[in-house]
């Protein structure tokens, strides 16, 4: 089961920012968090299958972003 936290997280994760910094600034005015704590608990819902079921959009392309993100720093 997700919580209300883990839909919110998902949600600010997929969202398209068009200014710098509005992302952070959602994420400490909506959960309270920094973006360590955020990314963190963003990259473990990727994993989890409630994610998956709940927005499996949102969830696929994250993971490929991860991914990506993740081949480029092993190269």
């Amino acid at each position: 089961m997700l919580t209300v936290r883990d839909h919110m997280a998902i949600r600010l994760a997929a969202a398209s920012y068009r200014y710098a910094g509005a992302r952070e600034s959602d994420v400490r005015h909506q959960l309270g968090w920094s973006m360590p704590v955020f990314a963190r608990h963003v990259n473990v819902l990727l994993d989890r299958p409630a994610a998956l079921a709940a927005y499996p959009v949102e969830v696929k392309r994250l993971r490929r972003i991860r991914d990506a993100r993740r081949r480029v720093r092993a190269a």
